[in-house]
């Protein structure tokens, strides 16, 4: 079996993932650049954007995107000193800038020096880490959903209760239209009714007048010629009470029937606001378990990842501080009241 050349041992680190290449270099260098975390951080992050192909699963950037790095970093400003420095960082000559080959030219370390330098013992204690982050992102990812779906529910609530009120007032102010029809009805009626009993009082009386036998002859006739003259003469009061009665009592049911369909309207729409407020509260109750999962999930990943800083005794300090470093970050997506951003 061929021995172990160091561009084998140098391609072994350079094939891991911009993250990995990364985590790699703060473990060998760890005592004397750990003020450089948040660099090395931020480059993983930038090699992870440039990358539109592999995305987190890449490991090196071709000359296009090595150059595109090179300018935001700000390393260089021609095109010539950019070309000569993706020359000199590319120690594998493969034309391809690996995030560790970029550590190491930045910071002057050697290919040989890398190799050289432990990586940690604590591979299994970090891989249970690894796990518990994952299982706190899976987690922090459903309470995010859940909230998201509990403040859309509760929007959609804050419409419906809306529009319920906008159709209780419509169906109160068709109530109000139709009572008023029916009064205006009440009113004719009663009109009406008022002008009939006179009239018939009137003929009753001229009747009486003109067959009593008590009264004289003149008088008896005059009040046959008066009952002629009342039963000839055009109602023309009692007519227009009439059609002044007919058209209330059309517009007192045409009334009633716009505000039976009001309230109907004014019923499903509080029905509809009663279902979307138990659909916001289940909503709301939903996104708060949610949230407690995620909380517990995320301080027992703390707690073990406590413990792995204690029993490390200075292995792998490039790991548990990117262990870290992504556990704070998944902490901003925790409530505000518990420390996050929302």
């Amino acid at each position: 079996m061929a021995k172990e050349t160091l561009g084998d041992k140098f391609r072994f680190f350079t094939a891991k993932t911009y993250k990995e290449q990364g985590i790699a270099f703060l473990n060998a260098y760890w005592s004397e650049l750990q003020s450089e975390t948040e660099n090395v951080w931020k480059w993983v992050h930038m090699f992870v954007e440039l990358d539109q192909q592999n995305k987190a699963a890449g490991s090196d950037l071709d000359e296009f995107n090595a150059h595109r790095f090179l300018e935001k970093v700000q390393e260089t400003r021609t095109v010539k000193e950019l070309r000569e420095q993706l020359k000199a960082i590319d120690l594998d000559f493969n034309k391809r800038m690996a995030m560790l080959e970029y550590c190491l030219f930045r910071y002057k370390k050697s290919v040989s020096d890398f190799v050289s330098k432990p990586q940690g013992d604590n591979s299994k204690a970090l891989a249970e880490a690894e796990r518990m982050l994952q299982s706190v992102q899976a987690a922090l990812d459903d309470a995010i959903k859940k909230s998201d779906a509990a403040k859309r529910d509760a929007e959609l609530s804050r419409q419906a209760a809306a529009e319920a009120k906008k159709q209780a007032d419509a169906a109160a102010a068709r109530a109000a239209e139709a009572k008023a029809a029916e009064d205006e009805q009440r009113a004719a009626l009663a009109d009406v009714q008022a002008q009939e009993d006179a009239r018939n009082k009137k003929t009753e009386e001229l009747k009486a007048k003109g067959e009593d036998q008590n009264l004289g002859v003149v008088a008896r006739n005059k009040a046959k010629n008066e009952l002629a003259q009342h039963l000839a003469e055009d109602p023309l009061p009692l007519r227009k009470a009439k059609i002044t009665l007919e058209a209330a009592t059309k517009k007192a049911a045409k009334a009633t029937a716009v505000a039976e369909e009001a309230k109907a309207v004014s019923d499903a729409a509080a029905a509809a606001a009663a279902q979307r407020a138990a659909d916001a509260q289940a909503s709301a109750d939903a996104a708060d378990a949610a949230v407690k999962e995620a909380e517990r999930q995320l301080e027992e990943a703390q707690a073990y990842l406590e413990k792995v800083k204690r029993e490390s005794a200075g292995a792998g300090q490039g790991s548990i501080w990117w262990l870290q470093r992504e556990l704070d970050e998944k902490k901003k997506y925790m409530p505000k009241s518990k420390g996050g951003s929302w």
